[in-house]
């Protein structure tokens, strides 16, 4: 990456003569019927779709967890498809402090299997983890698991801390084994960390000499956190949603506030999804989207969007021009943005099409949105280039939460802006970001040849987002 094309966050103001010149290029289009958009990728038919089973709750005859019968736990499956078994409580929020204590034991552990053990809201969107939540993240392989502690608030921003070590890439171990029993408590304090909000966490039942295991832990809320605010009615189990693999655990002895359960009888506990058998369509990498009669951005039926893996490359776009970076672009529209996965990225705007062989399809030449950041942040709604092997991105934006609530966007490029160099400015509602260039590009060089939604290509989850009421520079 040239060092010399760096970015710059300042207000952009479009001139007059900018929105004249775009605007006798726009195109309208409301999805009220199929447009006919090129299609590469973007719809994946599973060849070995496989059978799902969720077979988890109340279990009267065992003591896996527990000294005597009766427990709560089963198989629980890695997948899409909502699945809990969780007792009602009262409603709590960061403002107040509460707590919860129990054991758990796993039988059964295998690659690609998760868990979250812990407090939550019934109430979820098509999140892989559970908005407003806190509790026990648990990853499996075949010898055993690893743990992290979150909390997610309700606008999907989290933050945590690993109770097993963990180095990306590099250290991943599973010391929670088989057949064992660990003992757990679990504290929130709304006046730790000077006013701020904390939660503690502390696990026994380990060779504190052997394995790579903290504890007890301390959490700070970040910033802000504790301000947005989460909300929990439920404390118990559920699957990490996202297609996986199996394990089975168990829960005994367990106290959340003042409540207590040893499971000698049916605590009639709520479950969704939790005794199941069913066909899995959404394995990973099955790109799901294009035109559909849905109506989660529009009034009426009628958009493009769905499911959108980060990898392999797909895309849904109209052929357009093509444009050059000699001249303004608009785009806007509505956006709805209705779930996603940690590490999980998808882009709309104008970008080449076809390739090069040997290129890497994610450095296609491109001007945009990119949607996408970090699992604190959530997802950045931010300007993006790629073009004539240069890269710019800006380092933050607004936030797309995955509230399921149509909103207003728009994205404009102004090769005039910037002393010349030009800019590109985003608004998500009424939150505003603008990428400065600081070199100039070599405009005739760069064409675009298609506008619509595609997928980065490289690694990573899916998110799942829908656009309607779209305007675009297409000439």
């Amino acid at each position: 990456m040239n060092r010399q094309f760096l970015l710059a966050l300042v207000p952009l103001v479009c001139s007059a003569t900018l929105l004249r010149a775009a605007d006798s290029n726009l195109k309208h289009e409301n999805f009220d019927h199929d447009p006919g958009w090129e299609e590469i990728g973007n719809r994946v038919v599973l060849e070995h779709p496989r059978t799902t089973v969720q077979d988890f709750g109340f279990s009267p005859t065992t003591s896996f967890a527990g000294g005597k019968p009766g427990e709560i736990g089963g198989k629980i499956t890695r997948t899409s498809r909502l699945a809990y078994y969780g007792a009602k409580i009262p409603t709590h929020t960061l403002n107040e402090p509460f707590s919860a204590s129990g054991a758990f034991t796993f039988t059964e552990t295998m690659a690609s299997a998760g868990v979250f053990i812990g407090f939550f809201n019934d109430t979820q969107n098509d999140t892989a983890r559970p908005m407003n939540s806190l509790g026990m993240d648990f990853d499996c392989e075949k010898s055993g698991a690893r743990l992290a502690v979150r909390m997610i608030n309700a606008k999907n921003e989290s933050c945590g801390h690993f109770v097993t070590h963990f180095i990306p890439g590099k250290f991943r171990p599973t010391p929670l084994v088989k057949g064992k029993r660990y003992e757990w408590t679990l504290k929130y304090d709304p006046q730790a960390n000077n006013g701020g909000g904390q939660f503690t966490y502390a696990l026994s039942g380990y060779d504190r000499e052997k394995d790579p295991i903290d504890s007890p832990i301390t959490v700070d809320l970040p910033p802000g956190f504790k301000q947005t605010g989460a909300t929990f009615n439920r404390f118990g189990m559920m699957n990490m949603r996202k297609a996986g693999g199996t394990l089975a655990v168990y829960m005994d002895d367990l106290a959340v506030d003042a409540q207590k359960w040893d499971f000698s009888s049916d605590p009639q506990w709520d479950g969704v999804g939790n005794r199941t058998t069913f066909t899995e369509t959404e394995g990973r990498g099955a790109q799901d989207f294009g035109y559909t009669r849905t109506n989660f951005a529009g009034g009426q039926n009628g958009e493009i969007g769905g499911i959108v893996w980060r990898s392999p490359f797909a895309s849904y776009a109209d052929r357009i021009g093509p444009v050059t970076l000699k001249q303004p672009l608009i785009a806007k529209g509505k956006v709805v943005f209705t779930g996603a996965d940690p590490d999980s990225d998808a882009c709309i705007g104008w970008f080449r099409s076809g390739a090069q062989e040997g290129e890497k399809r994610a450095a296609r030449d491109f001007i945009g949105v990119s949607i996408g950041g970090p699992t604190r942040v959530g997802h950045y709604f931010r300007p993006m280039v790629n073009a004539a092997g240069r890269r710019a991105l800006a380092k933050q934006g607004p936030v797309l939460h995955p509230d399921s609530k149509p909103h207003n966007w728009s994205c404009t490029y102004d090769p005039a802006a910037n002393g010349g160099l030009g800019a590109v400015t985003v608004t998500l509602d009424a939150e505003t970001v603008t990428l400065n260039l600081t070199e100039k590009l070599d405009t005739g060089s760069v064409q675009f040849d298609r506008f619509g939604l595609f997928s980065p290509g490289v690694g990573g989850s899916k998110v799942k987002i829908y656009f309607d009421d779209l305007e675009y520079t297409a000439k």
